[in-house]
């Protein structure tokens, strides 16, 4: 229990300072990193596997929150460019994951989740029970995140142009006048009693019901996949879900410390090894990010910049800064994004053991 405590205390106080210092994925990254040091150095590092399926949960019930009834409303327009975008994603995926495993000395599994274009939070938790190598995984993905935060927004704001024409979106009805003076006390009201603890406490038992569901039955991925959906549809029948940010924080910290026991002296000897694998994966993530930027302009409402956008490697809420730092304000793009990551966490697991199960 004393090393339990321990773990927690070394990968929050990390992760806090991470955070503070605003480094991408500072909460789990820090967590990991400070984590791995203590495994590393005194091997004093422990953390409850239970904490896993509590990661999973905690992240499926937040995505699954993401999406409203007024969001489905624009799901016809951005259809075409997010099923082009998924396809282009999936053959991404397993064509350079089967690169890596020929290259590598990785297993097809943990080759394929590598290439995964997820979250930093799902993905290396995923892995694990899929039994990939977690570090791999994890040190893959931050990779990926970190290039799609630093340097994907520096390449669209060279070869793009922002500026370029879109088909306008017809304004709701709401939107085109201001709301009264008046309607602003009930508007809070309704907002506190949306966000209020009974639907935080209903929306963390549906979630947790069905993810835990999900690992009873046994389905690759379950837990996340069945607490996504589960949640999804909650929101969309009754109206009402909410996670809070800061649980979907203390999920990373989770995360990063369970991670973190994964990282021992002979994985941190191992890691020169994915050199090559992650200069392929990037290669890929370039070469569709201007694919992309070529393709949807020619056949969907997107521009080049906009499509550049949905196609870089980086966390839906990271979009939302990365499209106004470069001049783009749509909501297509966060939208896309989001029901990218919905897609990538509950289906891409299942494509993974399909495509393992067919080479094998």
């Amino acid at each position: 229990m004393a090393q339990v405590l321990l773990t927690l205390a070394v990968g929050l106080g990390c992760g806090y300072l991470f955070f503070r210092l605003k480094f991408p994925g500072g909460l789990i990254v820090g967590a990991i990193i400070g984590v791995a040091a203590l495994n590393i150095g005194f091997e004093a590092a422990s953390f409850p596997t239970a904490a896993r399926s509590l990661a999973q949960i905690t992240a499926g019930s937040f995505i699954g929150c993401s999406v409203s009834k007024a969001d489905l409303k624009n799901l016809p327009r951005i259809l075409r460019p997010l099923l082009i975008l998924v396809a282009g994603y999936i053959v991404l995926n397993l064509t350079v994951g089967m690169v890596v495993y020929h290259i590598s000395s990785m297993d097809l599994v943990t080759s394929f989740m590598c290439c995964v274009p997820g979250g930093m939070t799902d993905i290396p938790i995923i892995a694990a029970d899929m039994d990939a190598n977690v570090p791999y995984v994890a040190v893959m993905q931050f990779i990926r995140m970190a290039v799609g935060v630093g340097f994907f927004p520096l390449l669209i704001a060279r070869v793009a142009n922002p500026t370029a024409p879109v088909r306008e979106v017809s304004p709701a009805p709401e939107a085109a006048a201001p709301v009264p003076e008046a309607a602003a006390p009930a508007s809070a009201a309704k907002l506190e009693k949306d966000k209020g603890p009974a639907v935080i406490l209903v929306t963390v038992a549906v979630g947790t019901v069905f993810g835990l569901l999900g690992k009873k039955l046994g389905i690759p991925a379950g837990i996340i996949l069945f607490s996504t959906v589960s949640v999804l549809i909650f929101k969309l029948v009754f109206g009402r879900a909410y996670i809070p940010r800061w649980l979907k924080r203390a999920a990373q910290v989770m995360t990063g410390c369970y991670i973190g026991t994964c990282f021992g002296r002979k994985e941190l000897t191992e890691l020169r090894l994915l050199i090559l694998p992650a200069v392929l994966l990037l290669l890929g993530y370039v070469l569709n990010c201007f694919f992309m930027g070529w393709l949807l302009p020619k056949v969907t409402h997107l521009n080049r910049a906009e499509a550049m956008l949905i196609a870089t490697p980086a966390g839906a809420s990271d979009m939302a800064l990365i499209s106004s730092d470069v001049g783009v304000d749509s909501p297509d793009v966060c939208f896309i994004q989001i029901l990218r990551m919905i897609i990538v966490v509950t289906v891409f697991p299942h494509i993974i053991n399909l495509a393992v199960w067919l080479a094998g």
